[in-house]
């Protein structure tokens, strides 16, 4: 193996690490987002801008690195495939539906417009964040899914000499 093999080896382990770390930062993000009291930050009462700001956030970083850690440890030698420019569409459908629902009342398309009160985290905000999620995680699973190709001789059969009967 030549150093520049053993190179290219280093970097795609950096890469998946640094998705790995983005999904942790971004999850940590949408934690103290969805509940900023775990750092004693609940300073509006019900939902903020600002919390709903730091939850997207949380989410779109979540979601980078889960690109980033898949695309690390993909075969790159292989032609992208169909089902993997299907998944990152969905990673990005997921995430527009998240972040239009989680600001559909900043947005003026909820039922709590900002003139009128505070931003309200209601039912159906909270199942489009949930459908944005589960959309954003099948885009995902496509894109990263693994695949192996069938080697030619799968079915050759290799006869070792040393069990063979003289």
């Amino acid at each position: 193996m030549s150093e520049q093999d053993s190179g290219s080896g280093k970097e795609l382990s950096r890469l998946a690490r640094a998705g790995v770390a983005g999904i942790v930062f971004g999850f940590t993000s949408f934690l103290i987002g969805m509940f900023p009291v775990i750092v004693n930050l609940d300073l509006s009462p019900g939902v903020g801008i600002l919390q709903l700001i730091t939850i997207l956030f949380g989410i779109g970083v979540m979601a980078l690195g889960g690109y980033t850690y898949a695309y690390a440890t993909r075969h790159r030698a292989m032609p992208h495939r169909l089902r993997e420019k299907i998944g990152l569409r969905l990673m990005g459908t997921g995430y527009t539906v998240c972040a239009v629902s989680g600001l559909a009342d900043v947005l003026g398309i909820g039922s709590h417009n900002i003139p009128r009160g505070l931003p309200y985290f209601g039912l159906w905000q909270s199942t489009g964040l949930v459908c944005g999620l589960l959309l954003i995680g099948i885009g995902v699973l496509l894109y990263a899914q693994r695949y192996s190709p069938i080697p030619q001789d799968k079915y050759r059969h290799s006869v070792d000499p040393s069990d063979s009967e003289c």
